[in-house]
C-alpha cells in the first residue's frame, strides 16, 4: 500500500490511539484523530506535529486532522459519521481504540444505555457500518484494539446493566469488540478487511494528567502498580498498528486475524471463531443502534 493513505483513529486522545497517530503521521499517512473533546483534541495534534518537528520530517497542516465524536451518543456518531463523509472522499482505515472503564455503575445514559457498552461497543460498531460504502472504495482495513480475556454475553442482560460488576461488564464489552471483529471480516471479506489487535498494557507516563486517569480505590492502586511495573510507551503499540495499516499490499491476507503487536496469533480464538455468536450480536446492535432505520 501507498504510505499517503487517509486513516481514522477513533480514541486518539489515549493511549494507543496517540501511539498509532505518531507513528502513522511519521509513516506519511494523513491522520484524522477522533475524541470526544475539542481541546483534548487540539493538544494531541499539537503533539503529534512535536513528534514530526522532532523527528525533521515535513509536513501539511492539513495531514493532521481532528473530529469531534461522542460514541457513547448515537446521534453524536451519526452526525460525525455525515461528516467525515463529507470530509474525506477517501477513507483507507479505521481505528477503534476507544475503551472507557467506569466505576460504581450501572451508570444509565438519558439514551437508556449501559455507558460502556454505549461508548466501547455500540458507538464504534455504528461508527463503523456508516463508513463501510466508503471504506470498500479503497480496500479498506479497520483495526480493532482488544483484549484477550474472554466473558460470556448474557442476552438477558446484555448491557450489564441488571447484574453489574465493572470488571465483567467492562470485559464483557471487549469480548463484544473481538467477535464483532470477526464477524465484521466475514461479512464484507473481499471488500473491506477487519482485524483485531491485542497489545499490551500501554501508559505515557509523561502524561502531565495521568494521576487524574487513575480509578478510585483498590482498582486504581493495581493500575498504579502494574504502570510502574509492567506498562509499556504508546510507541509499543504504534507501531505494529502503523505497520498493520501501511504494510500490506494485500489486505485480504490478514483480513480475520488476530494480532499481538506485530505477531499473528495461529490459536483459534473463542469468540471470533464462533459465528452464531457473531451473527447473533451483530443483528442485536443494528437493533441496539438504529442502524437498520439508516
Amino acid at each position: 500500500m501507498t504510505n499517503k493513505q487517509t486513516i481514522l483513529i477513533a480514541g486518539a486522545t489515549g493511549n494507543i490511539g496517540g501511539g498509532a497517530a505518531v507513528a502513522l503521521a511519521k509513516r506519511g499517512a494523513k491522520v484524522v484523530l477522533l475524541g470526544r473533546y475539542h481541546e483534548k483534541l487540539k493538544a494531541r495534534v499539537n503533539l503529534v506535529r512535536t513528534a514530526l518537528s522532532e523527528a525533521q520530517i515535513d509536513y501539511q497542516d492539513t495531514d493532521i486532522a481532528m473530529l469531534v465524536i461522542d460514541f457513547s451518543d448515537m446521534e453524536s456518531v451519526k452526525h460525525a459519521a455525515a461528516e467525515a463523509m463529507n470530509r474525506f472522499p477517501v477513507i483507507n482505515g479505521l481505528i477503534l481504540s476507544v475503551g472507557v472503564i467506569v466505576q460504581n455503575g450501572p451508570k444509565i445514559l438519558p439514551s437508556g444505555h449501559e455507558v460502556m457498552f454505549a461508548t466501547n461497543v455500540m458507538g464504534q460498531f455504528l461508527f463503523t457500518n456508516l463508513l463501510l460504502k466508503r471504506m470498500q472504495q479503497s480496500d479498506g482495513l479497520v483495526l480493532h484494539v482488544v483484549n484477550e480475556d474472554y466473558k460470556e454475553i448474557d442476552w438477558e442482560d446484555i448491557e450489564s446493566i441488571n447484574n453489574h460488576k465493572t470488571r465483567t461488564a467492562m470485559v464483557r464489552t471487549k469480548t463484544c469488540n473481538r467477535v464483532i471483529a470477526a464477524e465484521l471480516a466475514r461479512r464484507y471479506a473481499g471488500t473491506i478487511s477487519s482485524i483485531a489487535f491485542s497489545p499490551p498494557l500501554i501508559i505515557d507516563k509523561s502524561d502531565p494528567e495521568l494521576a487524574k486517569r487513575w480509578p478510585s480505590g483498590v482498582l486504581g492502586f493495581v493500575w498504579k502498580i502494574l504502570t510502574a511495573l509492567i506498562a509499556n510507551p504508546p510507541s509499543v503499540a504504534g507501531e505494529p498498528i502503523a505497520d498493520l495499516m501501511l504494510s500490506y499490499q494485500d489486505r485480504s491476507a490478514i483480513n480475520g486475524a488476530l494480532f499481538k503487536l506485530d505477531k499473528r496469533v495461529e490459536k483459534a480464538d473463542k469468540a471470533m471463531n464462533d459465528e452464531v455468536l457473531g451473527k447473533r450480536l451483530w443483528d442485536e446492535l443494528v437493533l441496539l443502534t438504529g442502524l437498520m432505520t439508516e
